[in-house]
């Protein structure tokens, strides 16, 4: 936060046009948090921007910081695959994040955030980017102890985890085919992309209420 702030506003291609930071993070609860983004103004942004600016005190304006974003890994020496990333995800990351990828929740509140399904990051965020994944995957996870899984063991999970099921595109406009070829048109992305006979990108739904049929 504190390397962002001095960095905008500026230009993102996600959407064409150059971006405050208040309006980044409102993309940050669109996307991410697969939520509703707090209006201009909101009490919420105007908290969230005020402590970016208090971490952001004495930064130089406009230089490229350390501690904004991560590096990518190197390329994997193996082609990313998707069942040794559900093995490192078994053995690395199933702990916090559950069997399932669904997370832990206490008292409501999300402790271990879902990596897919209904309550995940939706295909739009930049999480769904398999070069994004891996780079924070590497530098971050496991919890306190980042820079301990391999390039190949980052690439790979990245890979297992892009590959299911999550909330649709806010972008979609009702194709799947034009909506990767808009914004997923990437080899690193798995959006559109058929995985163990699954197409992506149809967007994780509520499982539909049992109906009961009265007995006559």
């Amino acid at each position: 936060m504190w390397a962002a702030y001095v960095e905008y506003p500026a230009y993102r291609s996600k959407n064409g046009r150059v971006n405050t930071l208040a309006e980044r993070m409102q993309r940050c609860f669109i996307y991410s948090m697969n939520g509703k983004a707090p209006p201009l103004g909101d009490k919420v942004l105007v908290a969230l921007e005020s402590y970016a600016f208090f971490l952001a005190k004495g930064a130089p304006v406009g230089a490229k910081l350390a501690g904004r974003g991560y590096p990518t890994p190197s390329k994997p020496a193996l082609a990313m695959d998707f069942n040794r990333g559900a093995k490192v995800f078994e053995q690395k990351c199933s702990l916090c994040h559950g069997a399932d990828g669904q997370g832990q929740s206490s008292n409501g509140a999300v402790v271990f955030p879902p990596l897919w399904g209904l309550k995940s990051f939706n295909w739009g965020a930049g999480m769904g980017s398999i070069k994004n994944a891996a780079g924070f995957i590497k530098a971050n996870m496991p919890l306190s102890q980042g820079n301990t899984l391999s390039d190949q063991e980052a690439w790979d999970v990245a890979v297992f985890m892009d590959s299911h099921e999550r909330p649709q595109d806010p972008r979609f406009k009702g194709s799947i085919a034009e909506t990767r070829k808009k914004h997923h048109d990437s080899p690193l992305d798995m959006y559109g992309q058929t995985v163990n006979g699954q197409l992506l990108g149809k967007g994780s739904a509520p499982a539909p209420k049992a109906r009961i049929v009265p007995t006559p």
